[in-house]
């Protein structure tokens, strides 16, 4: 057995003074990430008081437990330097193993709090969690998706107008869409190996010259467009009435692309974008989708859309069907997708949740998958790592400590009911899928050392 501590975020706000040393909660237990050989492990602590209010941050120490379902556990790691945003990641653990944790601080276990980690039998209930293992055959290659970037932003949250919904950032965190974005980009090149990126949609939050300015520079720090990375419109990124800098800046409207991958995946984004809110697809987009997939309909696939494309996700939104691509349109492209076999994952964002749907279509090799936000809570970006005989899905919150003191703080939106129809199940977030994907190669990537192959 082979635990090490890999990482733990650096924060160091004022520690627990007299008013609240003792009334510490330790709360939002979250088991962020689970791949074949890691677990990255998520809470915060805070002021124990009533109220809407966002609650005060505490910062006291970080304990961490780990051992196999069955035997004893040991102290992994144990660190009293004072931080509020306890996020911590153990590797060395073995694929398809069974784990029991225990995370806390100042003596308090670290208690789950949102509605999706207090179901019976979630991981944050049972504190414990089983690894990943990899599909079967040679690894190939990793996409990243990221979405809900929203340049240009100032609040998160904003539900209907001036009702107190949303959450202010702090004069520091001001202009956190571009922060979180940065955050995120910088750990996929330097962690991850800059993987292809999707950006998938509401890349700014009203399509401003501006916006799309700061956005396409982000962007081509990361790489090579349709090389590197492809970038989809959203909702926020519509057509203004007299122009359109998205598609300046990066594609017109109603335009499908296809990227092609060195491990020879194919990438086809489509722009589901009606107005500020749902979506559709229109005829001369079709025509573009069916010929791509028409040239090769066994291609390994991967299809992405802002807006969600299943009855599931319209029906289970709290925003309503209203808020998703319009019904006729749901079901005109699973059937195209379910025409074309090498079409195996289609993904979305827009709800800012982390979500596995189920597809309309009960014959179809397609998985659906909605990705959670960037700019603000749950704040991170997804891996796909694929292999001969399927893929693994991974969501990683970005890490870094500016970052995580937004996330935090946007966990509040909404009087915090928001984060409980955002952070998805430990499942939704982490979870394998077989499938032949035999007709790709290996890219020549470089392994993610978290597959332990």
């Amino acid at each position: 057995m082979d635990y090490q501590l890999s990482t733990a975020t650096i924060d160091a706000p004022a520690a627990a003074d007299s008013f609240t040393r003792g009334r510490v909660l330790a709360t939002d237990l979250e088991v962020l990430t689970v791949t074949p050989t890691s677990v990255v492990i998520s809470w915060v602590t805070h002021a124990a008081r009533l109220g809407i209010a966002i609650p005060k941050p505490v910062a006291v120490g970080t304990e961490v437990a780990i051992g196999p379902v069955g035997g004893p556990m040991q102290l992994v790691h144990e660190d009293p330097t004072p931080r509020v945003y306890h996020v911590v990641e153990i590797t060395g653990l073995e694929p398809g193993r069974t784990y029991q944790f225990q995370a806390s601080s100042e003596g308090k276990l670290a208690a789950a709090a949102l509605r999706p980690t207090r179901v019976v039998g979630c991981c944050e209930r049972t504190r414990q969690f089983t690894t990943l293992t990899v599909p079967k055959g040679r690894y190939l290659t990793t996409v990243a998706v990221v979405n809900d970037i929203h340049i240009g932003e100032r609040r998160q949250g904003i539900v209907l107008g001036a009702l107190p919904t949303s959450v202010c950032p702090r004069p520091d965190q001001a202009d956190y869409p571009r922060m979180m974005c940065a955050a995120a980009l910088d750990e996929l090149t330097g962690r991850h190996g800059r993987p292809l990126l999707i950006a998938n949609g509401d890349i700014t939050y009203d399509n401003t010259p501006e916006q799309n300015r700061i956005a396409r520079k982000l962007l081509d720090g990361y790489g090579t467009e349709l090389v590197d990375w492809v970038a989809t419109r959203g909702n926020h990124d519509h057509p203004r009435r007299d122009d359109d800098p998205f598609g300046d800046y990066f594609v017109g409207y109603q335009q499908a692309q296809a990227v092609s991958e060195p491990s020879g995946l194919r990438v086809l984004a489509m722009d589901s974008t009606r107005g500020s809110g749902g979506g559709w697809i229109l005829p001369g987009q079709y025509a573009q989708i069916m010929a791509e997939l028409e040239t090769d309909p066994q291609r390994p696939t991967l299809a992405t859309t802002h807006h969600p494309v299943t009855t599931d996700a319209a029906w289970s939104s709290a925003s309503g069907p209203q808020f998703m691509l319009r019904g006729r349109d749901r079901l005109r492209l699973q059937l195209i997708e379910r025409q074309a076999p090498g079409v195996f994952l289609h993904l979305a964002g827009h709800t800012h949740r982390m979500r596995r749907d189920r597809a309309d279509l009960a014959d179809t090799n397609a998985r659906y998958l909605e990705n959670a936000a960037c700019a603000a809570y749950p704040g991170g970006y997804s891996l796909i790592h694929l292999f001969e005989g399927g893929y693994l899905v991974n969501f990683w919150r970005v890490s870094d400590p500016t970052a995580l003191q937004w996330i935090y703080r946007s966990r509040w939106q909404s009087l915090g009911i928001g984060a409980h129809l955002m952070l998805g199940s430990t499942a939704d977030r982490n979870h394998r899928v077989d499938i032949d994907l035999s007709g790709l190669r290996p890219s020549g990537r470089t392994v993610p050392a978290e597959l332990g192959i």
